[in-house]
């Protein structure tokens, strides 16, 4: 049964809030069946789907921290944190993310403790305990991003959850070990492709593809360089070339489940009904009130794109830009998208709105959550590094990362063949992933771990970003302050950014 189906027919007691210290369920005549435990499984997913998930709650700190959007409304405890002038991490948008990934990561684990102890294919078993242990490493390589080491409950001691922090590499070695169990699962099944049946759900691209990422993250470029390969060698995954304009296409209701996408947040066929993507970027005034127009892409990003690439038109639109919306084209005005403080509004997500009579408080537009051209990218990343390129040698040619590299360029040219770089540099990757990934939570983690984001945050005007030069401490702001309230709650037993160890890889 597809995932969507499942989410949203789920049992209350699965739906109901689960902190890691008391049990989730509370039904002695559970987990005894394997369609228990695929109920179990998809409990696990809903946090993704709540509102402070990735409806909306990735974009709080990670979108606006960068330079490719501002907060566009009064959201204060955020805007501190993006500001990089908040001392504590007290409430707001960015608050919820800890408690909500932490919630997948116990209802996965719940999965894993019980799903050996019940009768089913082997097929079934590995499916259910590769997806678990991918949402175990998704969730908290999306938590170490944003806060470093962390702390980590294991289903093999239930009764260890009040722990302290683990360093920063002892982190990554245990989402390492989350993938490589995924991966064991899944290539016992090859499951390279899932069914159509299983739309939304993790693959073995998806496994490799993460772990390519938490590689790069890590400085571990060799690794990832191998990650990234066994995804682009098994021939299952392709981007989306459809018209020309396949990163249009990718981003609309024809193509938003095409095999580019590794893993997804799949709405319900019936849309309006899912995740509140697309209208937190919207202009409330363009739309007659229904867009809530939380945050603003800046001119800076605009002006990243070249002349001729596609994305920018499927990325945000400014006044003179055209749009398609309720069956027709309007050219934009400024008094349209007067509440956009930039001047600009995102459109990424909002293609379903196109096809749509009336304004809607939601599109149900997917969300992607790992793609394929963000592999490939990692791929020419590591190409670079590899070859002595980097952020210290930022204009060093690479031809070995051209094939990876290009393949990615090229399509948001339409394929034209003389925008070809024979040799990127590492300043072609950086622009290339902006580009390409906008809002996608990807551009301020990669400054920060690139060492980019003093230089490129001091060199804002605002002209570009509202905002101005941002002072950021590479030691004091690498990583976001940890939820307060988790602080008092374990009785300070975790322990605040910055620390060595906790924030830094040693």
């Amino acid at each position: 049964m597809k995932l969507y189906k499942l989410l949203f027919i789920l049992p209350l007691f699965m739906l109901a809030s689960c902190d890691l210290d008391r049990e989730p369920f509370g039904i002695s005549n559970f987990w005894n069946t394997e369609a228990d435990v695929w109920l179990g499984l998809n409990a696990a997913y809903e946090p993704f789907y709540n509102e402070e998930g990735f409806g909306r709650g990735h974009f709080w700190a990670g979108g606006p921290s960068s330079d490719d959007m501002v907060i566009n409304r009064d959201k204060n405890d955020d805007d501190q944190l993006t500001k990089f002038i908040a001392t504590s991490n007290a409430s707001g948008g960015q608050f919820s993310n800890w408690q909500l990934m932490y919630r997948t990561i116990r209802r996965a684990n719940d999965v894993m403790a019980n799903t050996p102890n019940i009768t089913m294919p082997d097929k079934s078993r590995d499916l259910i305990l590769g997806e678990a242990n991918f949402l175990c490493a998704y969730s908290y390589f999306y938590l170490a991003k944003r806060y470093g080491g962390l702390p980590f409950y294991d289903w093999r001691k239930p009764l260890e959850i009040n722990k302290p922090r683990e360093t920063k590499t002892e982190t990554y070695v245990r989402i390492e070990a989350y993938l490589k169990e995924a991966i064991n699962h899944f290539e016992a099944q090859n499951a390279w492709v899932r069914s159509n049946d299983d739309l939304g759900r993790p693959n073995l691209g998806a496994a490799y593809g993460l772990l390519a990422k938490v590689y790069a993250h890590w400085g571990k470029y060799a690794e990832a360089k191998a990650a990234a390969e066994k995804v682009i060698n098994s021939g299952k995954y392709s981007l989306d070339k459809t018209g020309n304009n396949g990163f249009a296409h990718l981003f609309s209701l024809a193509g938003e489940k095409g095999n580019e996408v590794l893993f997804n947040l799949v709405n319900k066929p019936v849309r309006n009904q899912g995740s509140v993507t697309s209208v937190i970027l919207l202009s409330g005034t363009l739309s007659g009130g229904t867009g809530w127009f939380y945050f603003a892409p800046t001119k800076s990003l605009y002006d990243a794109f070249e002349a001729g690439d596609l994305r920018r038109r499927v990325t945000m639109a400014g006044a003179g830009d055209e749009v398609n919306f309720l069956g027709k084209t309007t050219v934009l005005t400024s008094a349209m998208i007067s509440d956009m403080s930039t001047g600009y509004m995102g459109t990424k997500y909002s293609s379903a709105y196109n096809q749509l009579t009336s304004w809607n408080w939601e599109t149900g537009a997917d969300v992607p959550l790992l793609r394929y051209s963000d592999v490939l990218l990692i791929h020419a990343e590591a190409e670079i590094f590899l070859a002595g390129g980097g952020s210290a040698n930022r204009t060093k040619g690479v031809a070995a990362a051209a094939a990876s590299f290009n393949e990615v360029h090229l399509r948001a040219f339409g394929g034209d063949p003389g925008k070809a770089i024979a040799a990127p540099t590492f300043n072609d990757l950086v622009k290339e992933r902006r580009c390409e990934l906008a809002y996608e939570d990807e551009r301020h983690f990669d400054l920060v771990r690139w060492g980019l984001a003093k230089e490129v945050y001091a060199a804002a005007t605002t002209a570009t970003d509202p905002r101005g030069a941002r002072t950021f401490d590479p030691v004091k702001n690498a990583h976001f302050p940890i939820p307060q309230r988790e602080i008092e709650n374990t009785d300070y037993l975790l322990v605040n950014n910055p620390k060595p160890g906790y924030s830094t890889f040693e």
